[in-house]
């Protein structure tokens, strides 16, 4: 407790994440900074000062922090693919469908699924409409679960880089 920079024993955000920062694995500390980010309750300036302050392979790393990823369970498969050099954008709007999580080169969607937003009825079949769309618009659409991603990753990945290695992502939208 000596070394402890506060008289109150429970963190704040910004201590919390400077630690998680230099102590968690790099994806872990990632997903708090962007979902302190995504939640609002972390400014860009203030997160852009704490990973300054971090040791310079760890500074590297998460230099690459965005508010964007709307769940934890998305940013661990976007930093993954991101490792693999893989073209991923976080959130695009497609047109006439609204925006996805992650986009990887010219048409694989991947939509990372929580229970919490995605468990009743309604939203199970918007999801439905919404897949099909992309699907006439010739998207290939993917929708990974909480536990897929956290608890299954070893599978998960090992399918998911299967697919990477077609190179289908690649191919061009047909009109």
């Amino acid at each position: 407790m000596r070394s402890w920079p506060d008289s109150d024993p429970v963190a704040d955000l910004e201590l919390a994440l400077e630690h998680a920062g230099r102590c968690l694995p790099v994806r872990d500390a990632a997903i708090l900074f962007e979902s302190a980010l995504n939640k609002e309750l972390l400014t860009w300036h203030v997160a852009q000062r704490i990973v300054s302050g971090l040791p310079s392979s760890r500074r590297r790393q998460l230099a690459r922090v965005s508010p964007l990823a709307e769940s934890g369970t998305e940013t661990a498969v976007r930093w993954w693919l991101e490792s693999l050099h893989v073209p991923v954008t976080p959130q695009v709007v497609v047109p006439g469908v609204g925006r996805v999580d992650l986009k990887l080169g010219q048409n694989w969607i991947i939509e990372c699924d929580s229970v919490q937003f995605h468990d009743n009825p309604r939203q199970y079949h918007l999801d439905r409409a919404r897949d099909l769309q992309l699907q006439a618009r010739r998207y290939t659409v993917t929708r990974l679960t909480w536990e897929q991603v956290f608890l299954d990753w070893e599978r998960t990945s090992e399918l998911l880089l299967t697919i990477l290695r077609r190179r289908e992502h690649r191919r061009p939208l047909a009109s």
